[in-house]
């Protein structure tokens, strides 16, 4: 038994839907009139009218909140694939190194996220979006080429799409990998332990990196210890009675999880802490019970294979060109599945684009440079 790549994109699968649940009803802020990024030029504000039924709108945001972990889901399961796929080329070939590895993730990450920024880019050329994020003259090249690169968050330059910010983390986290999976392998749990202090110790406080450190290392720290696979085991071990009680048992702790997190003594202090173990607790949920299920495993396997074109390219759905039309249909629930659909259809276009463009044939070439 191993956690395979389907087993990620059920995961993956997961992460999109609960990061779109955040983005859509984090705050009433998100469905106001005005879009998001738009909101600190206004004084007064009004809101779409949204129906939660049969929940109320509290506990819907009070979820919304705590599905943030999406963030940590993916950096879990960077962590987790890349030591995964680290190992199986060094025993294919001894003399692989690590700067190949960043070299090739680097890649494979920034051409996908390239092609649907230069989408992105023309479909945008008539709003006039580009010179309002950029500005004008070389200065405005510069930063687009910053943002293309991935790299606008962790050098504090215009991004064009706000939620485009994971990229800086995502190609950090591919930079240090060598040194993070280095030192699993030889210290174990005691450099977990140090790599989650130190910040605190050198009071460098909340940054991206710091808040989703301990996700990323203990996505790699499960690999060398397959401990995904040890605790669906466990799971699966015993009589249907101790099943039941382990069923019970694991949405308790997932209770309990949520009341930390979202706790403003023991949660928010914290995050950095409970964004490590949320994320990797909701993925051995995951891999444990949703990949038993064939049709719904089928169904967010599926969507976590687009899981990152969805990434990129729903906010400008939801907030930059459409917030009006996706807020409209005054079921929250109704909003939510429109702006899922639309997003994954788009995904589907653009990845039969891609294949009739030859995408993926520039990519090989380029890995063989």
């Amino acid at each position: 038994m191993e956690f395979t790549k389907k087993d990620t994109s059920v995961a993956k699968g997961v992460a999109i839907l609960i990061m779109l649940f955040h983005h859509c009803f984090l705050n009433k802020d998100r469905w106001a009139t005005v879009p998001f990024e738009q909101l600190a030029q206004q004084k007064y504000l009004e809101y779409y009218p949204i129906s939660f039924a049969p929940f109320s709108e509290h506990f819907v945001v009070y979820i919304a909140a705590f599905f943030k972990i999406c963030v940590g889901m993916f950096v879990f399961l960077t962590g987790y694939g890349m030591a995964a796929s680290y190992a199986k080329k060094k025993m294919k070939n001894s003399e692989f190194t690590g700067y190949s590895y960043i070299k090739e993730r680097y890649l494979n990450l920034i051409t996908n996220f390239l092609f649907i920024f230069i989408v992105v880019q023309i479909l945008s050329l008539s709003t006039g979006r580009f010179e309002e994020v950029y500005g004008n003259g070389i200065p405005a090249l510069f930063y687009c080429i910053i943002d293309a690169l991935g790299l606008a968050k962790v050098l504090k330059t215009p991004l064009f799409c706000l939620t485009w910010w994971y990229m800086s983390l995502a190609v950090i986290l591919i930079v240090i990998f060598p040194f993070a999976v280095k030192n699993i392998k030889k210290y174990k749990e005691i450099f977990l332990v140090i790599m989650f202090l130190i910040p605190r110790a050198l009071g460098l406080g909340t940054t991206d990196i710091t808040r989703y450190m301990l996700a990323y290392l203990l996505g790699i720290f499960f690999y060398e210890k397959n401990l995904l696979v040890k605790f669906r085991q466990f799971l699966d071990r015993g009589t249907g009675l101790e099943r039941v009680v382990k069923s019970i048992m694991s949405i308790l702790i997932l209770i309990f999880i949520i009341k930390c997190r979202q706790n403003a003594w023991i949660g928010e202090p914290f995050y950095d802490f409970w964004d490590g173990v949320a994320p990797a607790y909701m993925i051995m949920l995951c891999y444990g019970y949703l990949t038993k299920l064939r049709i719904i495993s089928n169904i967010l396997d599926f969507l976590g294979k687009h899981s990152m074109n969805i990434f990129l390219i729903h906010s400008f759905y939801r907030d930059v060109y459409f917030h009006e039309f996706f807020y409209s249909f005054y079921y929250a629930w109704l909003d939510y599945f429109v702006l899922l659909i639309v997003s994954l259809l788009s995904s589907i276009i653009l990845e039969w684009v891609k294949k009739k463009i030859g995408v993926n044939r520039v990519v090989q070439i380029l890995h063989k440079c």
